[in-house]
């Protein structure tokens, strides 16, 4: 039976005029996911006129609680925010009393065996169970739009979420983006392990930025919450990546402050909805998706990502990485791509494949499906595919690096039509403010370069925008370092075993780095980088663009136990390549946390590692 609050409902209260304005009507409501085969939970608010209003159809706002919460139950110990006096009566029954939306809370409840009062929902960080979240969203969101008057389109829906909830409320949006046209974040954690039970991966908000093309997305912050510190190295990434991200910090520990604030974004959003992008990207953690009309099924069953970047009816780019956003290639898993349905169903196209790694071109001519679809067949290698109705020229940006004095941004292009051109004129902006192009058009004959300022010496992350001839524009996102002092003391290890920190603050004696142990860089073995810390030594996290050094692996070190936040501090290590000569140095720009819950402390500098032999 569902159970209905609300003063709307209590008509005694209303006649006595305790009842100044209206709420929401709420019910308490299960159904039967044959995603997760088992009952499931949900709350839903509806507006107070929801009952007279028959004809009437409202957008959703899908919201995800925290931890130790319920589908209709607050935290533990803590605040309310569904309905009462918490937070001065800013919460989701007060806004949907007062706006056209509904509001579904789902039930986040992973229990490990029947009837445990489990308190870490959503399965991440560890993964525990068979069920998948993520999965489980697209069925109920057919069930919430089978059984009430919803707005169905993308643009009347969204996501929110507080803490792991908020974290969800992301993930959630990144992966459908085709779904949802919004997406908020109470104080969300940065970062958990995620995917099928087999094989999780790290799941880090900050390099997902790609997958929200389309989406207006929000984060608000704490000045007294615990995660806060995690929060703003995100934004300073997402505030030059994503022209469609706000964030606000209010004065307040972990909870939801201005929720009204927040639903009011929603709203926003749903009465201007951005379109579906012409050009997107995605990263997806399972084998098997769907986005923007495109499937992909592969056959990895380790722990990675499924890349596509730079999609349009031109072309795309992919790849199968173990981790973002340039972990090592999985070159032997197969991919099966599905187009879109948006080309003619048999015509043939001209189809260029190159892949980036070894170099080889092949060309073909392929008919699109009865149902207007192409299909590919391609390995986990870097796979750059140009699609096109006639025998035309194109190009993509095949690489880039930044250099520095002055700051340069140095283009590759790749053909990627069907034939070659002699030059290509390509047309350079940036969004981003605070950033000065020098020569905004260039011509091209296979590499060129773009010379750029920025008045923020801080700046970490800087967009372009690419135009190459009449082809789509599409981004490159380049990091960018400060200035910083050289790094003093620190130390090369080749599997060299010293007391190291580990989880913040626990002292380990271990071995870090591949190689004969004698503490030099030696070609062919693999290093990692440690710098002085009291006690012990403390790794680091290694940036260059030598092609002497292979940075794809990293490791992480989880600070859970310390800080309670589920993120990682990143530790580097650096192949040196069996072809790199004897007294070549390396030069690295090193980063590294020391733990100062909340407030950590971020250590930069550069340092220059010499290649002592082989």
């Amino acid at each position: 039976m569902p159970v209905w609050r609300g003063c709307a409902l209590l008509l005694w209260f209303a006649a006595a005029g305790v009842c100044p304005a209206q709420t929401a009507r709420i019910l308490d409501l299960t159904h039967t996911s044959r995603v997760f085969g088992e009952e499931r939970n949900f709350r839903v608010f509806l507006p107070p006129d929801y009952e007279r209003a028959v004809g009437k159809r409202y957008p959703v706002i899908y919201f995800f609680h925290g931890w130790s919460e319920r589908h209709n139950a607050p935290p533990r110990g803590g605040r309310n925010y569904d309905t009462g006096a918490d937070y001065g009566g800013d919460n989701i029954a007060a806004f949907v009393g007062r706006h056209d939306v509904i509001v579904v809370k789902w039930h986040g409840a992973n229990p490990r065996k029947p009837g445990e009062d489990y308190v870490r929902p959503y399965n991440i960080s560890p993964v525990e169970t068979g069920r998948q979240f993520p999965l489980y969203f697209p069925e109920l969101v057919a069930h919430i739009d089978s059984r009430f008057r919803t707005l169905t389109g993308r643009e009347q829906r969204a996501t929110a979420g507080l803490s792991m909830g908020g974290f969800m409320s992301f993930w959630v949006a990144g992966k459908y983006p085709h779904l949802v046209a919004s997406a908020s974040n109470f104080m969300g954690s940065s970062e958990f392990l995620v995917g099928p039970r087999e094989y999780p991966v790290e799941y880090r908000h900050d390099e997902m930025y790609r997958n929200y093309e389309g989406l207006r997305t929000r984060i608000v912050l704490g000045s007294k919450d615990f995660i806060r510190w995690y929060h703003r190295r995100m934004n300073l990434i997402w505030d030059f990546t994503r022209p469609h991200h706000e964030h606000e910090e209010f004065d307040s520990d972990h909870g939801t402050p201005g929720m009204a604030r927040t639903l009011d974004f929603h709203m926003a959003a749903f009465r201007d909805p951005l379109p579906k992008p012409g050009l997107w990207h995605h990263a997806d953690v399972y084998p098997d998706f769907g986005v923007w009309g495109w499937s992909v099924a592969s056959d990895r069953r380790t722990p990675g990502y499924t890349v596509l970047e730079n999609v349009s009816r031109a072309g795309f780019r992919s790849s199968v990485r173990e981790r973002l956003p340039d972990g090592r290639l999985l070159l032997a898993v197969n991919l099966r791509i599905a187009t879109d349905a948006v080309f003619r169903s048999g015509r043939r196209y001209a189809i260029t494949d190159v892949s980036l790694g070894t170099g080889e071109v092949r060309r073909s001519r392929v008919a699109a499906d009865s149902a207007g679809r192409l299909h590919f067949v391609l390995n986990g290698d870097r796979h750059e595919v140009g699609i096109a109705e006639k025998d035309v020229p194109a190009y993509t940006v095949a690489g880039w690096r930044v250099a520095r004095d002055p700051l340069r941004l140095e283009l590759k292009l790749l053909a990627t039509g069907s034939r070659a051109a002699r030059r290509v004129t390509a047309a350079v902006s940036s969004p981003n403010p605070g950033v000065r192009i020098e020569n905004p058009r260039l011509a091209l004959a296979g590499a060129g370069e773009v010379r750029f300022t920025v008045d923020d010496p801080r700046r970490e992350m800087v967009q372009f925008k690419v135009r190459l001839g009449d082809a789509a524009e599409f981004p490159i996102e380049a990091p960018l370092f400060p200035d910083a002092a050289p790094l003093a003391g620190f130390r090369v290890l080749d599997g060299v075993r010293l007391p190291l920190w580990e989880r913040a603050v626990e002292r380990a004696e271990k071995s870090l780095g591949e190689g004969n142990a004698d503490g030099l860089a030696q070609a062919g073995e693999t290093i990692a980088i440690a710098m002085p810390d009291g006690e012990a030594w403390r790794a680091v996290e290694l940036f260059t663009s030598d092609p002497c050094a292979d940075l794809s692996r990293r490791l992480s070190d989880p600070w859970g136990n310390y800080d309670h936040v589920g993120a990682t501090a990143k530790i580097s290590l650096a192949r040196i390549s069996d072809t790199c000569p004897a007294g070549h140095e390396i030069p690295f720009f090193a980063r590294y946390q020391i733990p100062n819950k909340p407030e950590h402390i971020l250590k930069e500098g550069t340092l220059t590692v010499r290649v002592a032999g082989r």
